[in-house]
């Protein structure tokens, strides 16, 4: 802590009070000219929506590490991941109630994409801010939009 302020990742790793758990996650902002690569995901209830690329980090590994796990069982492709974007939450609907802090990685795409529905991802395509399917996670619209505009910066 420095002058009174805790940093991003002090505060993602306080204890939550009530039923929900916080869970440590990593999401890739893949942008190609004014598009960003979505990703087709379900939640517990079967209703679709589109979110980032990657998902949860294991205790023994680093939000890096965890990404580039998640988008090689995920879409079976490779990326260079640069440095931390930003973060967002996300409360699960699923039976454990859990709560995730995601940190979004700039990243770039070192192979092509394809989707493995077996990891829970039904399909992948880039898509212009301007047109984000209506099922897109609001914070995930939130920094796409930003992101191609120029404006999304670490925090």
């Amino acid at each position: 802590m420095v002058n009174g302020s805790t940093s991003r990742q002090e505060s993602a790793s306080e204890k939550l009070t009530g039923r929900f758990e916080p869970r440590t996650g990593a999401k890739a902002l893949v942008t190609s000219d004014r598009a960003v690569l979505l990703v087709k995901e379900h939640h517990s209830d079967g209703t679709p929506f589109w979110t980032l690329p990657g998902g949860g980090v294991c205790p023994h590994e680093t939000p890096v590490e965890g990404l580039h796990r998640e988008l090689a069982e995920e879409l079976d492709c490779h990326a260079r991941v640069s440095g931390p974007v930003s973060t967002f939450w996300y409360a699960h609907g699923t039976l454990d109630a859990s709560v995730s802090v995601y940190t979004v990685f700039d990243c770039s795409l070192l192979s092509e994409p394809a989707p493995n529905p077996d990891e829970g991802v039904f399909e992948a395509k880039w898509t212009e801010p301007d047109s984000l399917p209506s099922t897109t996670l609001p914070q995930v619209r939130y920094l796409c939009e930003d992101a191609v505009a120029g404006t999304t910066v670490s925090e």
